[in-house]
């Protein structure tokens, strides 16, 4: 028998319905009365899994990917490394894609990535980031293209000859044996907001991402090594010269802020500062400054160490300093997952419970809506792999929570029950769809919802006789809402 559930069990029936928005504290969920029957959405409430689960892909120096020399294995391997982070129960992927101002995609702007050919400016065979981005979203993953935005490499490296270092010397500097490029001139910064521009045109990326690539570790004690006095004449303004080379950053991370906005309204851009505001401030950033023009969607300080206070930094201090900063931005911190495969003798983390335990304290303040693993190399590991699955994440999936308001909320699914069999309309603008279950502790009045499919496009579901269902539409990324859930009762 075919039941239209159009009008019947739409969401209307959920009015009561919490669902998290990482961008705000997070309230306490309404309590939910001892059901008597079948659930009950016009009575009860219930809390999405929800949380961000992001993993590093690193690819300079291949110190995640590649391993092999062909295309053909180097394009399984991604794909299974892909494969992997999934199913250890993240949703969400930073993919490297520029290290050294080279791109693992073919870009205009940009010479080849050496990294899986050996050669700068060799075409590899393949398209990396297509192959990811199709990828991780067919797993129902995220994908955010991962861009280092000053460095440029060894000064010893060979670069290709359509490298723009050759064709623009006035916008990099030599540094301790390293190219930099220069935020202090305007149009190097103009540049660097084309390359975002042309990675969220040409891939359906539901990122950007940087990490603490800005001006060189150790400048502002050693500033005469770095020879900017020409555009401090020319666009000083006034201002000190730490002031302006802070503003030179500030200038860059709005402009790629922006340009992410304009191309892809639906993408998110976040940043990845040092572990401690003061590391990240000597390098002329200050995220309490992007905060404040609204620069940033979300913030990912690397808090790379243990919770046992020794006489640099402790992981609970650390976090709670930054909990100070981030005002109304949602925060994931950076876990060093890469440290339980060190073996040193003050090394707290060759017990994967040291990761449980910054996960719960990540999770006990509303201020922070996930993690993100570094490295996934690390997190892949015999030692981490089977705690992260089956203590952290309890081998369970959970939705990429909501980082930004988007108008536009994706239309509802109307759904259609044929036998255990449920249907739905295609959703305009939906990018996939999710199916959860329902259900109760046999003690407690507490009903969950968890994720049973969360990848593709296909728009049916074979059902189990006495489970009841959700489902929505979601367009794959974390700026722009869910669809209202839909209420299925047991087929």
């Amino acid at each position: 028998m075919v039941r239209s559930c159009s009008r019947r069990f739409r969401a209307a029936l959920l009015a009561a319905l919490f669902v998290f928005s990482c961008g705000k504290d997070n309230p306490e969920p309404v309590p939910v009365p001892e059901p008597t029957g079948p659930f009950d959405p016009s009575a009860a409430s219930l809390t999405l899994p929800e949380e961000f689960r992001a993993a590093w892909i690193a690819t300079v120096a291949k110190i995640d990917w590649p391993r092999s020399t062909t295309a053909p294995d180097q394009e399984r391997e991604l794909k299974e490394l892909l494969e992997k982070i999934s199913s250890a129960g993240c949703n969400a992927v930073m993919f490297q894609v520029v290290s050294n101002a080279d791109a693992l995609y073919p870009s205009k702007l940009l010479p080849w990535s050496a990294i899986p050919t050996g050669t700068q400016g060799l075409d590899p065979g393949f398209d990396p980031l297509g192959v990811a981005v199709e990828t991780a979203h067919r797993l129902g993953m995220e994908l955010h293209a991962w861009v280092n935005p000053l460095r440029i490499g060894s000064a010893t490296a060979v670069r290709a000859e359509n490298h723009p270092y050759r064709s623009h010397p006035d916008w990099w500097q030599e540094y301790n044996g390293n190219y930099f490029w220069d935020p202090g001139n305007p149009g190097l910064r103009t540049f660097l907001a084309s390359i975002v521009e042309e990675i969220v045109t040409n891939y359906p990326v539901d990122g950007v991402h940087i990490d603490d690539y800005f001006y060189p570790s150790g400048l502002q004690t050693n500033s005469l090594t770095w020879y900017d006095s020409k555009e401090y004449s020319a666009y000083g303004a006034g201002k000190s010269l730490d002031e302006w080379r802070e503003g030179n950053i500030n200038k860059m991370v709005k402009a790629y802020h922006e340009t992410v906005h304009r191309v892809r309204p639906e993408a998110v851009f976040g940043v990845s500062p040092a572990g401690r505001l003061e590391l990240t401030r000597a390098l002329y950033a200050d995220p309490v400054q992007w905060i404040a023009e609204g620069s940033i969607d979300y913030l990912t300080p690397q808090i790379y160490w243990d919770h046992i206070r020794n006489d640099f930094a402790d992981f609970d201090t650390v976090l709670d300093s930054w909990l100070e900063v981030r005002k109304n931005v949602p925060m994931m911190p950076g876990l060093a997952a890469y440290k339980c495969l060190q073996s040193t003798e003050k090394n707290f983390y060759n017990r994967p419970e040291e990761l449980g335990y910054q996960v719960s304290e990540c999770r006990s303040h509303a201020g922070c809506c996930g993690h993100f693993w570094y490295n996934t190399t690390s997190l892949v590991s015999q030692l981490v792999y089977p705690y992260v699955t089956y203590h952290i994440y309890k081998s369970s999936h959970a939705l990429t929570p909501r980082l930004q308001t988007q108008p536009g909320i994706l239309d509802a699914p109307v759904p259609v029950l044929d036998g255990n069999v449920i249907s739905w309309n295609e959703v305009p603008g939906a990018a996939g769809y999710v199916v959860l279950a329902l259900s109760k502790p046999a003690h407690g009045s507490q009903w969950t919802a968890s994720i049973v499919r969360n990848s593709g496009t296909q728009r049916s579901f074979t059902g189990s006789p006495d489970t009841n269902y959700i489902i929505l539409a979601r367009n794959g990324s974390s700026r722009s809402s869910y669809s209202t859930p839909v209420y299925i009762p047991a087929p």
